[in-house]
C-alpha cells in the first residue's frame, strides 16, 4: 500500500511537470535566483569556515573552555556545544553540518551526535530579525523576541532530550592537519554540500508551485511546513501570526530537513532524533510565543 501511494504521488508530480512545463521552469528559475542571491552568499562561507574550524582542531580547544558553562545546560560535551553556537550564528543547516563534521572527525561519538541533532540545527539571527521581524512584522522588536524564543526553545529541547550521561568523549589525539590541505578539503567539501542544499531549495520551489498552491493549500502553516521563507512571508502581522512564526522557525521546514539530510549523507547518523527534536522545538516555541506576543507586537 505504501509503495502504491508513493508511486501515485510521483506519477502526479510527473504529470504536473508535463502539464505545467512553463510554470515548472519558472519555479526552477526563481529557486536558482534565490540560491545565487541569498543562499550561496549566506551559507557557502560558513560551510568552509565550519570545516576548517573542525579540521584544524579548533573545536576541541573551544570545547574545553565552553564545557563548564554549556555541558550542564545542553547535556553535551564542550566540543559538541560548538555545533549549537555555530548553528545559531550561521542558521540552517550549519548546525547539522557541524555535527556531521565533528562526528566524522571522531571527536564526538554517535550518541552525542544524535543528541546534538535534536536541538543544534537552528535559524540564524539575521534571518529571524530580517525576514521574520522586518519582512513580516515590520519590527526589529518582534524579530528579537522571536529569536529569543527560538534560542530558549532549542535549549529547553536539549534539556528535555538530554542523555542519561553528559560526559564528554575521551580525548582523541589527532595529528595536526596542514592548513593548506585543510583549506582545499574544506572548500571542495563545502561546494559539494552547497550543491545539495541548492538542489533541495529549487525542488521545494517546484513542489510548491505545481502541487501545493494549485491544490489550494495556501495557509501559511502549510506552506511553511514545506518551505520556511514562503510560509513566514505569508503570515499576518498580528498575535496569531507571531505564534505561527515562532512555530515555523522552530520546525524549519521540509526543505531545510532535506538540506540537513544531504549534508549528513556521508555519515551513519539517524535522523529520528533530529525530527523529534524539531517537532518538540516547534511546539515549545508556539507555547512561549503566545504570552510574549503582547510585548513583541505593538
Amino acid at each position: 500500500m505504501k509503495h502504491r501511494i508513493t508511486a501515485a504521488g510521483l506519477i502526479a508530480l510527473m504529470a504536473a511537470l508535463l502539464w505545467n512545463a512553463e510554470a515548472a521552469a519558472e519555479a526552477v528559475r526563481s529557486g536558482l535566483t534565490l540560491c545565487f542571491r541569498s543562499v550561496i552568499p549566506a551559507l557557502f562561507p560558513f560551510f568552509v569556515a565550519v570545516s576548517l574550524f573542525t579540521a584544524l582542531g579548533l573545536a576541541e580547544g573551544a570545547g574545553r573552555r565552553l564545557a563548564p558553562l554549556l555541558r550542564p545546560v545542553l547535556g553535551c560535551s564542550g566540543t559538541g556545544a560548538t555545533a549549537f553556537l555555530l548553528g545559531l550564528a550561521g542558521g540552517y543547516p550549519i548546525g547539522g553540518r557541524t555535527v556531521g563534521e565533528l562526528y566524522a572527525s571522531g571527536v564526538i561519538d554517535r550518541a552525542e551526535a544524535e543528541h546534538l541533532l535534536s536541538f543544534c540545527n537552528n535559524c540564524g539571527g539575521a534571518f529571524v530579525l530580517g525576514v521574520a521581524g522586518m519582512g513580516c512584522f515590520g519590527s526589529i522588536r518582534a524579530g528579537a523576541w522571536l529569536y529569543a524564543i527560538h534560542v530558549l526553545a532549542a535549549v529547553l529541547t536539549a534539556q528535555l532530550r538530554r542523555r542519561s550521561s553528559a560526559a564528554p568523549v575521551p580525548a582523541i589525539h589527532r595529528e595536526p592537519v596542514p592548513f593548506a590541505a585543510a583549506l582545499v578539503r574544506s572548500v571542495s567539501g563545502g561546494a559539494q554540500a552547497m550543491l545539495s542544499v541548492c538542489a533541495f531549495v529549487v525542488f521545494s520551489r517546484v513542489v510548491l508551485h505545481l502541487i501545493v498552491v494549485p491544490l489550494g493549500i495556501i495557509h501559511p502553516l502549510a506552506i511553511g511546513f514545506i518551505e520556511l521563507t514562503g510560509g513566514i512571508l505569508q503570515l499576518t502581522p498580528d498575535r496569531a501570526g507571531f505564534v505561527m512564526a515562532a512555530a515555523l522557525l522552530g520546525w524549519g521546514g521540509i526543505s531545510v530537513h532535506c538540506q540537513t539530510a544531504a549534508v549528513l549523507g556521508k555519515t551513519d547518523l539517524s535522523l529520528r532524533p533530529y525530527f523529534t527534536g524539531k517537532a518538540l522545538q516547534a511546539v515549545l516555541s508556539a507555547v512561549m510565543a503566545f504570552p510574549a506576543a503582547g510585548w513583541a507586537i505593538r
